[in-house]
């Protein structure tokens, strides 16, 4: 999903106390109308998305919505079996 820059909203991700999750995935955080959201993948419907009245609702609804695509994927979901094969690596 192309996102214009003027709507990106800056994370550090390298800050003390990020979550691996984060870190490792880097999603995208931007601004849609009132609305802030969190993206990793090409567009909401198929990639991992969490919305929320400010940055950190939009990326705790991202948590909970990628714990679940991990939980619940099938074996031909890219998205998920990179996100897994990510976060192994991150915790080596």
């Amino acid at each position: 999903m192309k996102i214009d820059p003027a709507y990106k909203v800056d994370i550090d991700f390298t800050a003390p106390g990020t979550k691996a999750s984060l870190k490792t995935l880097q999603p995208v955080v931007f601004k849609e109308g009132n609305a802030f959201c969190c993206l990793l993948g090409e567009d909401p419907t198929v990639g991992i998305f969490g919305c929320g009245d400010t940055a950190f609702e939009a990326i705790n609804d991202w948590e909970i919505s990628l714990q679940k695509r991990i939980d619940h994927h099938e074996e031909n979901d890219e998205l998920a079996n990179y996100v897994i094969d990510s976060l192994k690596q991150y915790k080596k």
